[in-house]
């Protein structure tokens, strides 16, 4: 497994991509915990626009902020993850000059899959909701972040990756390959790319979201 790591800079911003980064066990345990904490602390489902505190406009599936729990910032298996994920990001600092962050805000685990929410929401009902979306998931800037890191974890396809709005309307597209991390500016307007229905009988698109400060 070659690990691989690439800076790119446009429109006067740094991207940083780094591929294979944990060893498949390790990534095993990241995906069986990381279902564990979407489904034991999902924010409820919006369906509207009208999107309120700990709730998420569907698709995708949301965890809630996860360093606010204890097992979760105890457990050794996130120690870790955590761990390697600022490493990079102060390489990514070093590399482009850019100042080190304080500390890390936020995590958290989103998910688009072929499920359903029991007693709730019916497989049927979510699927429709899919469909109904943009495959481009909702476009955010976080004017109170610096760096946000981006974690595929599982994809069906590197095509569902993440889209960054630059000057001039122009694009910088990021490929969403499983085990790869995209670290930038959250400033930016971005957005998720979803997988299609079809594709998500392939596999489910779990990433995983570190804001820093």
């Amino acid at each position: 497994m070659d690990r691989k790591i690439v800076v790119k800079k446009f429109s006067d911003n740094y991207f940083y991509k780094a591929i294979n980064i944990f060893p498949d066990y390790q990534l095993d345990k990241l995906n069986q915990s990381s279902v564990h904490w979407i489904e034991s602390t999902r924010k409820d489902i919006v369906v509207d626009s009208d999107s309120e505190e700990n709730r998420e406009f569907y698709p995708p599936e949301s965890s809630s902020e996860l360093t606010s729990y204890k097992n979760f910032i105890e457990d050794d298996l996130w120690i870790s993850y955590l761990e390697c994920i600022k490493a990079h990001t102060l390489n990514y600092c070093k590399l482009t000059e850019i100042a080190i962050p304080e500390r890390l805000l936020s995590t958290h685990i989103k998910r688009v899959a072929d499920i359903e929410i029991s007693e709730v929401y019916s497989k049927e009902y979510l699927k429709k909701l899919r469909t109904k979306r943009n495959p481009m998931g909702t476009v955010n800037n976080n004017k109170s972040n610096r760096i946000r890191a981006i974690f595929y974890l599982k994809n069906p396809d590197i095509k569902y990756g993440t889209v960054i709005k630059l000057e001039n309307n122009k694009i910088f597209k990021n490929d969403g390959e499983e085990n790869s991390i995209i670290i930038f500016n959250p400033e930016l307007y971005h957005a998720g790319l979803y997988p299609t229905e079809e594709d998500l009988q392939i596999s489910p698109q779990i990433t995983i979201i570190c804001d820093f400060v």
